[in-house]
C-alpha cells in the first residue's frame, strides 16, 4: 500500500471512529490528513459511516483550491479552518473536527474545559482552551487558532465545537473522543457537588508534566 492509500485509509478509519463514537451525527464533523503541500479531506454532506477512499477531496494546503475530486464531491465546509491548523503548525499530520455533546456544550457557554480535580485531564490536555466565535466555513474561524497551537493540540471553537490535531487523523480522533469523555465526566461531577480540587502545589506540578511532554515533541 502506498503512503497516499495508507493516509486515506487512516482519514476513512478516523471519520468512521467519530461516526460509531457517537461524536457526530449523519452530516456533521471533518477529518482530514496532509499530504505534503496537499490535504485530503472528507467531503460535505456525507454521512461519515458511508464514505470510501475515492470520496475524499485532495485540497492545496497553500491556495485552499481543489486539486482533485470524485463528481459531485466538494470539500469540508470547515476546510479553511483544516488548512490553518497545518499552516501553523508543520507537525501536523492529521485533524479531526467534531461536536461531541458534552465538550461542544462548553463551547456552547462559551467556557474552556478546565478543571483543578480530575489530573489525567491535566496530565494529558493541561485545559481545552476555546477560540473566540467566528462563522462556521469562513476564515473568521481562524483568528485564535494559530495562538492556540502553540501550547495545545486540543480547542473548542465557540458557539461551534471541538478540534483535534495529531501525528494522524485517528491520533486526532481518538483525542476528540478522550476530551469528551473528560467533559462528561466533570459535567457530571456537578452532580455530586463539584469538584474536590487537588491543591495548588500539585496542579503546578501535572502542569509541568504536560508541557515537559510537549517539550520533547
Amino acid at each position: 500500500m502506498n503512503d497516499r492509500m495508507q493516509k486515506a485509509q487512516d482519514c476513512l478509519k478516523a471519520a468512521k471512529l467519530l461516526y460509531s463514537r457517537f461524536l457526530v451525527n449523519a452530516y456533521e464533523g471533518n477529518v482530514s490528513v496532509r499530504l505534503g503541500s496537499s490535504v485530503l479531506v472528507t467531503p460535505s454532506a456525507v454521512c461519515k459511516e458511508e464514505l470510501e477512499v475515492d470520496d475524499l477531496v485532495e485540497v492545496d494546503i497553500a491556495t485552499g483550491q481543489t486539486l482533485s475530486a470524485r463528481n459531485g464531491r466538494v470539500p469540508s465546509s470547515e476546510t479553511k479552518m483544516h488548512l490553518c491548523v497545518y499552516k501553523n503548525r508543520p507537525d501536523i499530520m492529521g485533524v479531526a473536527h467534531a461536536h461531541p455533546p458534552f465538550a461542544t456544550a462548553y463551547a456552547v457557554a462559551g467556557k474552556p474545559i478546565e478543571t483543578r480535580a480530575y489530573a489525567e485531564m491535566r496530565v494529558l490536555y493541561d485545559r481545552i482552551p476555546i477560540c473566540r466565535y467566528g462563522r462556521p466555513g469562513t476564515e473568521a474561524v481562524n483568528a485564535d487558532i494559530p495562538n492556540v497551537l502553540k501550547t495545545h493540540d486540543v480547542f473548542l471553537l465557540a458557539n461551534h465545537g471541538l478540534v483535534a490535531a495529531g501525528p494522524s487523523a485517528i491520533v486526532a480522533a481518538y483525542r476528540l473522543e478522550g476530551v469528551e469523555s473528560i467533559a462528561k465526566v466533570l459535567t457530571l461531577s456537578q452532580f455530586h457537588g463539584g469538584e474536590d480540587p487537588l491543591p495548588r502545589e500539585e496542579c503546578k506540578a501535572i502542569q509541568e508534566i504536560y508541557f515537559d511532554k510537549r517539550r520533547q515533541l
